[in-house]
C-alpha cells in the first residue's frame, strides 16, 4: 500500500464501514485496528470542540460517525445490521413485515416469537439475536426543569434540567458490560451525550454533558442561565455513541418572568437578624485595640499625676525653707547696724 498515510487511513475507514474486512491483508487489518483504537479519543475531542463552539449539528454528526466506527456501519446503512447474523436478506424480510420494521427500537419492541418468525433464522442464530436484545434492553429518559429553592423562574436565574436515564433491563446494583461490536478492536463501553439545545432558528448548544456511568439509574444536571423573558423552548437530545437507533429527544417549555415583573421576598430568620446586632470580627479587634490604648493612656496619666505631686511637694518644701531663712538674715543685719 503505497498511498500517503492520510489517504490510506481514509480508505481503511471506508472499508471498515462497508465491512470489507475479508478483502484486507493481515497488515492492513492491523493498521485498521490501530486506527480504530485511537479513533475514540480523536472523535471525543472533535465532539467537545463542536460543543464549545455551540455547533449542535456538527456534534450530532460526529457522534453518528463515532458509532459508525464502533458498529462498522456506513452512514446510510440500516440500523438492523447491528444485530448478529443480519444480512440484506433479513433486512428485506423486515421491510416486508406487517407493520414494517426498519429501526432498532422497532425490532427490540417485538416479542421473541415475532422476531424469530420474521427473520426466519435458525435456533442458534435466534439465540444470539435474543441475547443481544436482552443485553441492549430498553432505556428511558426523563427530564424536568426548575431552579433551586424557587417556584418561579426569573430572568437571570440559573436553571437546571435534571435528566434521569433508566435502564429497565438491569436490576439494582447491576452494571452494563462492553457493547456488542464484533468488528471493533478491544472493549468499548456505552456512553451517552446529553445536549440541551435552544430550538431557535440556529440550533445552539446551551449545555452538554458526557455520561460514562453504566449503572441502572443515572442522574445528571444541565445548568444554564435564563436570559429571555416569556416563553422559552429547549430540546434535550440524549445520544448513545455505541448503538444507532437508541437516541431520545425531549422537548422542554418553561415561562420566565422579567426581573421587574416578579419581586421576590427573601426570608430572613430571626437568628440571622440578631447577627446584624453583633460586632463583626474587625469591630471586635478594633474594640480590643482601643481598650489597650485607653489603658495605656490611663496608666501614663497616673504616672504623670504622681510625678507632678512629687514636684509640688519638693517645691513647697524648698519654699518653706527659704521663708524660714529670711528672718534670720534680717536679725543679723540689724544687730550689725546697732554695733
Amino acid at each position: 500500500f503505497t498511498f500517503p498515510a492520510v489517504m490510506k487511513n481514509q480508505y481503511l475507514v471506508w472499508a471498515h464501514m462497508q465491512r470489507r474486512h475479508d478483502q484486507m491483508s493481515p497488515e492492513l487489518k492491523n493498521d485498521l485496528n490501530e486506527l480504530l483504537r485511537h479513533s475514540m479519543k480523536v472523535s471525543q475531542a472533535m465532539i467537545e470542540v463542536a460543543c464549545m463552539r455551540e455547533w449542535f449539528g456538527t456534534a450530532q454528526g460526529m457522534i453518528e460517525f463515532r458509532r459508525c466506527l464502533v458498529q462498522a456501519l456506513d452512514i446510510k446503512s440500516s440500523q438492523l445490521l447491528q444485530i448478529p447474523h443480519f444480512t440484506e436478506k433479513h433486512l428485506e424480510l423486515c421491510r416486508k413485515a406487517v407493520p414494517p420494521v426498519t429501526t432498532l427500537k422497532e425490532f427490540l419492541a417485538l416479542e421473541p416469537d415475532q422476531r424469530r418468525k420474521m427473520t426466519q433464522m435458525s435456533d442458534s442464530e435466534s439465540l444470539d439475536v435474543e441475547s443481544l436484545c436482552s443485553f441492549i434492553g430498553e432505556t428511558r429518559i426523563k427530564a424536568t426543569i426548575a431552579t433551586d429553592d424557587e417556584s418561579e423562574i426569573v430572568v437571570g436565574d440559573v436553571a437546571a434540567v435534571t435528566v434521569r436515564l433508566f435502564r429497565k433491563h438491569l436490576d439494582q446494583g447491576e452494571a452494563l458490560g462492553p457493547v456488542h461490536a464484533p468488528l471493533f478492536p478491544g472493549a468499548k463501553f456505552e456512553e451517552w451525550w446529553f445536549f440541551l439545545v435552544d430550538s431557535g432558528a440556529k440550533e445552539r448548544i446551551v449545555h452538554f454533558e458526557r455520561v460514562v456511568e453504566v449503572e441502572r439509574c443515572i442522574e445528571e444536571k444541565l445548568r444554564f442561565q435564563v436570559t429571555k423573558a416569556g416563553e422559552n423552548n429547549l430540546v434535550l437530545y440524549a445520544m448513545c455513541d455505541a448503538y444507532a437507533g437508541l437516541d431520545h429527544k425531549v422537548e422542554l417549555t418553561f415561562h420566565a418572568h422579567a426581573e421587574d415583573e416578579l419581586v421576590r421576598k427573601m426570608p430572613v430568620h430571626q437568628e440571622d437578624e440578631d447577627l446584624d446586632l453583633q460586632p463583626t470580627l474587625f469591630q471586635q479587634w478594633m474594640g480590643d485595640l482601643r481598650g489597650d490604648e485607653s489603658e495605656e493612656e490611663a496608666g501614663s496619666g497616673d504616672e504623670a499625676e504622681k510625678s507632678g505631686a512629687r514636684y509640688r511637694k519638693r517645691f513647697a518644701q524648698k519654699h518653706k525653707e527659704e521663708v524660714q531663712a529670711e528672718p534670720e538674715e534680717e536679725s543679723d543685719a540689724s544687730s550689725s547696724e546697732s554695733e
